[in-house]
């Protein structure tokens, strides 16, 4: 987990991170509250995807985790 987090994930890396828990592409676009078709074009390359999303993405499947937060304590 010490890889740097892309800035600007690619689509290879947006898919692989949707398959990787097993999502649907509509399961992932409501994941981030986006459109089927948007996420579709960030998989194809047609437009980039915001890094804050994927970044959204991926700490809400468990992928990445928060950065200096244990799982179990409070967030002040």
């Amino acid at each position: 987990m010490n890889d740097p987090k892309p800035h600007n994930p690619t689509p290879d890396a947006i898919r692989k991170a949707r398959l990787t828990v097993g999502f649907t592409q509509t399961e992932a676009a409501h994941m981030v509250h986006a459109s089927m078709r948007g996420w579709q074009q960030w998989e194809a390359g047609e437009r980039a995807m915001p890094p804050g999303l994927f970044e959204l993405f991926m700490l809400k499947t468990g992928q990445w985790p928060l950065d200096g937060i244990a799982e179990n304590s409070t967030v002040r």
